[in-house]
């Protein structure tokens, strides 16, 4: 092996925070983001030659730090023996209900999912491979399976690269009830149900130079499937972790910059235009704000005072944070206002909206940042390219980390895709980006039947951290629905049809609304057609759950057996040098239609859960909706 590098005194994995997503392909995968900047993939790239959905795995790589902490430069298999340690698993029915986040002052007592299951026997709902390990180059591990209720679960693999660096494949995406007569009824607490995500610590045992390296460990999550892989939500969950480290680990900066925290916002609403069309309609092409207008840029890159009055309506256009520090905050009932930005409903969703934070907002961080920019104080550090890459090791293995999160949701956390909640909260982490471990010293406590949110507020938790932070296994993903189907399908858009049937929305940029479909795009780019045929095929969006059923029981239910069949949006080539057409278009995949034996057997299957549904005269959902013999009686979340 190469000679030390004596500058090299401990290691830490990155990403330190790395995401995996099921999927139902039984052989294809790819490799999850490790920049910021979009891969423009087709569609068809993310579907085997079945049509099925290839899982997301990640990768994790070893660099080597001095004695400040700075990175010097990754460590392979070249250069080092490494060891991999991973321990996932899934305790998503073994932990409390979902209602409303924790930490919001809404918040009351929840259950225990599998209340039934008492004493010992809530062993048996904890899906748990235990720990696995991994060496050398392109090797590949033993399945990692679990237990529910007697019944092995897959939650994935371990494999490496050719640099032995570490490859996590998660589960694909298989969620079932060994009880019968058990169909799903809500968005997040389906008794007798388990799905085949999960979480846990990856660490490795690098000795490098005849010596063994300290080494900070990594967590890695595995999520459901991002069906919209180049568009970015409008707030990420990268986002959400920088504001819950400044004042802590971090300082705010002092001055914005334009490209990196500013701009990334703006764009991340125009880019929502292929995912649902209200935003198409508010910020997509030739639109009075589309932000990928060169001449709107230059405008709002600039601090020059014919720009104030542009950027201050900007600014004013955005809902402000609940805990803002600005001064002199705006007026409350001013906040429940669905037209102000983000267009999206909040923590504290319900139909009708009745609090500030039943609507979305940006964080403290991104909400400040504005303001500065609106007053002129911001870096007019425009060069035209929003996603820089990394020049330094430094800034590569920080990429690692951001693209990972950069992919994520940030929020509403209601309960979201990939993590929730308590990413949010300080306590969560020992540092930047690292999640507190739980040791043989902090056992899970017992909260008993109820968990009660004043534990999460109210609470200096960055000094006084309470048991629930300190994570094991499966203690990310234990605050997400269970199966996760139910909620992907339930988060949907338009609640509120008199307002506006499009928006606010949930989180398209993971689980689109509506989408530009592949014959729409085929007569859009056919020149020979008439123009008016053209703008009529860009402008009809198609809705994306289309092939899941209007009733909400059916709708849940399929999307267990179908998550699979839902098309992706990708990037296409668009029209060039055209004023409305764009030159880059994200068109849905067609959704697997299945044939008249299956069809039938979907039908049949949906008349059942009728006939159960229809036995009750209504079954309380728990988001404050109602379900009867016909369905909800509003829609989705």
């Amino acid at each position: 092996m190469p000679k030390r590098d004596p500058a090299i005194v401990r290691a830490a994995i990155y990403p330190a925070i790395g995401i995996a997503r099921v999927g139902n392909s039984e052989t294809e995968w790819f490799l999850g983001p490790e920049t910021i900047g979009p891969d423009r993939r087709p569609a068809s790239f993310y579907k085997d030659h079945k049509g099925a959905l290839k899982r997301q795995g990640v990768r994790f790589r070893v660099y080597g730090l001095d004695r400040h902490g700075r990175v010097v430069r990754e460590l392979t298999g070249d250069d080092a023996k490494i060891t991999w340690r991973v321990h996932v698993a899934n305790s998503k029915a073994a932990w409390y209900e979902f209602n409303v986040a924790l930490d919001i002052p809404q918040a009351t007592p929840v259950p225990l999912r599998n209340a039934n299951f008492t004493g010992s026997a809530r062993a048996q709902l904890v899906i748990d491979p235990g720990e696995a390990t991994i060496s050398g180059a392109n090797q590949q591990g033993n399945p990692l399976t679990g237990q529910f209720v007697g019944t092995g679960v897959y939650l994935g693999e371990l494999r490496t690269d050719d640099k032995g660096r570490l490859i996590f494949l998660g589960g694909h995406g298989k969620s079932r009830s060994p009880f019968g007569d058990n169909a799903p009824t809500t968005f997040a607490n389906n008794d007798g149900w388990h799905d085949d995500t999960s979480d846990g610590p990856v660490d490795a045992v690098v000795e490098y130079g005849g010596e063994t390296l300290p080494v900070e460990g990594a967590w890695v999550v595995t999520a459901p499937p991002n069906y919209a892989p180049d568009i970015i939500s409008v707030q990420t969950m990268y986002d959400v972790m920088i504001d819950t480290f400044n004042g802590y680990y971090l300082a705010a900066k002092t001055k914005p910059s334009f490209t990196h925290d500013i701009y990334p916002l703006l764009l991340q609403l125009t880019h929502n235009q292929w995912v649902n069309k209200g935003f198409y309609v508010g910020y997509g092409r030739s639109q009075a704000y589309d932000f990928e207008n060169p001449e709107l840029i230059k405008r709002l890159a600039s601090g020059g005072k014919d720009s104030d009055a542009f950027r201050m309506q900007i600014f004013n256009y955005f809902r402000t944070p609940p805990n803002t520090t600005i001064t002199p905050p705006p007026l409350a009932a001013g906040q429940i206002l669905p037209q102000l930005w983000p267009w999206m409903y909040g923590d504290n969703m319900n139909v009708p909206v009745t609090t500030a934070n039943g609507y979305f907002n940006i964080t403290n961080t991104l909400y400040t940042y504005l303001q500065q920019w609106s007053l002129g104080n911001f870096d007019e550090d425009w060069s035209g390219d929003p996603h820089p890459q990394p020049s330094t090791p430094q800034e590569e293995a920080d990429m690692l980390t951001k693209s990972a999160l950069w992919y994520c949701l940030g929020g509403p956390f209601h309960p979201g895709c990939e993590m929730t909640w308590p990413m949010r909260l300080i306590a969560m982490y020992t540092a930047p980006f690292r999640i507190r471990r739980r040791t043989a010293n902090n056992p899970v406590p017992a909260y008993g039947p109820q968990l009660d949110p004043t534990l999460f507020q109210n609470q200096n938790f960055f000094t006084t951290p309470i048991g629930v932070f300190w994570n094991g296994p499966g203690d990310l993903s234990r605050w997400m629905a269970v199966p996760w189907q139910c909620d992907t399908a339930s988060c949907r858009a338009g609640y509120q049809p008199a307002y506006d049937p499009l928006i606010p929305t949930f989180w398209p940029a993971r689980v689109p609304n509506t989408v530009l479909k592949q014959s729409d795009y085929e007569i859009v780019i056919d020149k020979k057609k008439k123009r008016e045929e053209r703008l009529d095929a860009f402008n009809r969006r198609a809705s994306w759950y289309r092939i899941l059923g209007a009733n909400y029981l059916d709708s849940i239910a399929n999307m267990i057996d179908r998550f699979g069949d839902l098309g992706v949006v990708g990037w296409k080539e668009g029209v060039k040098d055209d004023p409305v057409f764009p030159r880059e278009m994200y068109v849905e995949s067609p959704p697997y239609a299945p044939g008249e034996a299956a069809t039938k057997a979907l039908k049949a299957a949906a008349d059942e859960r009728h006939a159960l549904a229809a036995e009750a005269e209504s079954i309380p959902d728990d988001r404050g909706l109602v379900v009867g013999p016909v369905g909800r009686a509003a829609r989705g979340h």
